[in-house]
């Protein structure tokens, strides 16, 4: 009995001592771990301070050679360089010529090469099957990410700093590797943590231990900064600001002057063949207006975005052609744009050669005989590409440092319009908004109903309903089935602006002071929608020797085509909206368009034969002589159209109006064609010239019908 008393105490005692060492080994253990990133662990392994050098040596190795990578990441639009394909696994086609390759070479003859997020892939000369095509790198996945592209930097740079611990192998230090070096780079939401396994066995002196894993934490916020790169990106994908803001600018230095842009659409009566200009000075001015306007860019809800209000509206609608919007909050992150004039551009301009002429018939030496004036038309096609270059600083990152991100974006204009390119977003990382003013928390009016209808008061859900105030915007949210959005929003915002916007809908704005009790907002959005048009001609007739306007009605022949554009004259709370649409014949086609009060301008042409034969007329010298001269031809054709006719016109049309099936524009024309060829003059070619004039006087005749 005594024998087995003594047993089970040994047997107690033996569980208790096991139990003991486990509860010492698993703490143990635990304590040797810290998580660094949720399910990220690294080894906190406790090492003498003698040997402490070598970590901290090593920790600044790894630290110095990681920002150098990103550094470079930074430089080259997420790639460590175009020249080494074992670390970026990617190649990119490049030349001379920044239109035609995947990347631009910043300086002639220079190292530095930066990718285009988003450019056209096929040569600038593709027709029908353009490709649009974008080198933007995943953030971390995938063997060509930023991600994985730093862990090969490191991996193969990290041993050049170390150099073999010569450095420590003079201060005593014995140092050999156990195992090579292998990095695993973590992007996380704030920054960049890297970790290094590197197994060392370190000795001095009498002092001996192993060192297995280090890390290091990079203050830079890599995940924002590419968020709003590709934001950026997105928007100009979708809708193409640099394309507008070149025909804006295009537009609005255009006119009948050799020191301005060849207008796109002009008709003067004057005496001479007009202004001509020389392609190559227009393509030279366009490059140095776009070095001048580009920088002009600017994103909402950034560090240095910088809105300035106007008293004219004018003013204020051009300016603001210029600021890019953004829903996420970046007030640590300043975005510069540039174009620089040694950035080759893609040009082209249907000129006849080098010397670009309008169209023109005129009397030539007899005009101050005859008192004719001459006709020039101008009519100039524009096809511009160019890289625009895209700079995201953080002055903060990098303890101060700062850090700078470079891509390209590249602008593609053919036939005065944006290439048509299909919209596929690009992803970006969810991030949270820290700002103060777009912080839920700091939303503390009372209750706010927004409800949103259409004009038949029917609920619009999914409308998104965004505030702004002193130059930044905030999402506030989205309405629901019933059109019903229950929220708060800031208060103490003399000033805001509250936004209501919904695709196919024209935005409104409203000036919004939020007040601690309850209130509401109704609004109504005015529906874009896609109508069907046709042209119609009301008549311009001659009758011996003068023209009268008769009313008659008459299709467009199969030869003659109408250029439509309708230009809504917005209050200031909605957005501003146009539409632009081109017919052929009688046919009709569709435009898009929205209730409200339109500038509408039709420009037609017909492509066909058509002659004025020269003739011999008397004119008389003094007060008894009379002296015979002979008036020169002219002749109109396929290649040469004759202006036949057009509308200016400002006209209101509803929502009822919209309803119907078809909207029917009507337009003047000076039926030259139909006046035998033997009857006609170089002087009736005035008729075209008084469109404006016509258009004024029988306005009410020429109000658009809906069927």
């Amino acid at each position: 009995m005594k024998s087995k008393a003594q047993a089970s105490i040994f047997m107690i005692i033996g569980i208790i001592v096991i139990v003991s060492a486990g509860i010492i080994f698993f703490t143990s253990t635990q304590e040797a771990k810290e998580e660094i990133l949720p399910g990220v662990f690294i080894s906190t392994k406790e090492i003498p301070t003698e040997l402490d050098p070598v970590r901290k040596f090593v920790s600044e190795c790894l630290e110095d050679t990681a920002v150098r990578g990103l550094k470079l990441i930074g430089e080259h639009g997420g790639y460590i360089g175009m020249e080494n394909p074992e670390l970026t696994k990617e190649t990119f086609e490049i030349n001379n010529n920044p239109t035609e390759s995947d990347a631009v070479v910043f300086a002639p003859g220079g190292n530095l090469k930066i990718p285009y997020w988003h450019y056209l892939k096929s040569e600038n000369e593709c027709t029908g099957s353009c490709v649009f095509a974008s080198k933007r790198p995943p953030l971390r996945e995938g063997e060509n990410s930023i991600q994985e592209q730093l862990n090969r930097y490191i991996e193969k740079e990290f041993p050049k700093c170390i150099n073999s611990f010569e450095d420590l192998k003079q201060q005593g230090f014995e140092i050999d590797i156990i195992k090579k070096e292998s990095a695993d780079v973590r992007v996380a939401e704030e920054d960049i943590v890297v970790i290094l396994d590197y197994s060392l066995e370190v000795k001095k002196d009498d002092v001996v231990s192993s060192l297995d894993q280090f890390f290091v934490r990079i203050p830079l916020n890599l995940q924002k900064i590419y968020n709003l790169a590709t934001e950026i990106t997105n928007l100009q994908q979708e809708f193409r600001f640099l394309e507008k803001q070149t025909m804006n600018l295009i537009s609005g230095f255009a006119s009948i002057d050799e020191d301005k842009f060849p207008p796109i659409t002009d008709l003067r009566f004057r005496p001479g063949s007009g202004t001509s200009w020389k392609k190559s000075n227009v393509r030279e001015r366009i490059a140095q207006t776009l070095m001048s306007y580009i920088p002009l860019f600017q994103v909402e809800n950034t560090k240095n975005f910088d809105r300035i209000f106007y008293s004219s509206s004018l003013k204020q609608n051009l300016y603001d052609t210029m600021i890019i919007p953004s829903r996420q909050q970046y007030n640590e992150l300043d975005v510069n744009f540039n174009y620089l004039d040694f950035w080759p551009i893609f040009f082209d301009l249907n000129c006849n050669g080098e010397i670009c002429n309008p169209e023109s018939a005129s009397s030539g030496l007899f005009s101050d005989i005859l008192g004719f004036i001459g006709l020039q038309r101008y009519n100039f096609v524009y096809d511009v590409s160019f890289p625009a270059l895209v700079e995201i600083v953080d002055e903060s990152a990098l303890n101060s440092r700062g850090y700078k991100f470079n891509f390209f974006l590249e602008s593609n204009v053919r036939n005065n319009k944006e290439m048509p390119a299909e919209f596929f977003p690009l992803q970006a990382i969810s991030t949270a908004s820290t700002s103060f003013l777009c912080d839920p928390g700091n939303r503390n009016s009372g209750n706010v109903v927004v409800k949103v209808l259409n004009p038949d008061s029917k609920p619009i859900g999914d409308a998104s309903i965004t505030f702004s105030t002193a130059g930044e915007s905030c999402y506030i949210g989205k309405t629901d089935e019933n059109g019903i959005l229950s929220t708060k929003f800031p208060t103490g915002t003399a000033g805001g602006v509250v936004s209501f916007l919904k695709q196919d809908y024209i935005s409104k704005s409203w000036l919004f002071d939020a007040k601690k009790s309850d209130s509401s907002l109704d609004v109504v959005l005015e529906p874009v929608n896609d109508k069907k048009i046709v042209v119609k001609k009301k008549l311009l007739e001659k009758s011996g020797k003068s023209w009268s306007f008769t009313n008659k009605i008459s299709d467009l022949s199969e030869s003659e085509e109408a250029h439509i554009s309708l230009t809504r004259l917005s209050p200031i709370t909605e957005e501003e909206f146009s539409s632009f649409a081109s017919l052929s014949g009688p046919n009709s086609e569709e435009i898009r368009i929205a209730p409200g009060k339109y500038e509408v301008s039709i420009n037609m042409f017909l492509r066909e034969k058509l002659s004025i034969p020269e003739k011999k007329i008397k004119k008389k010298i003094g007060l008894f002589n009379e002296e015979e001269f002979e008036m020169p031809g002219f002749e109109f054709n396929e290649n040469n159209p004759y202006p036949s006719g057009g509308l200016r016109l400002n006209v209101t049309i509803t929502e009822n109006d919209l309803r119907k099936g078809t909207i029917v524009f009507y337009a003047i024309s000076p039926v030259l064609q139909n006046v035998p060829e033997q009857d006609r003059s170089l002087e009736d070619l005035e008729q075209t010239g008084k469109i404006d004039e016509y258009s004024k006087v029988f306005e009410a005749l020429l109000r658009p019908s809906f069927q």
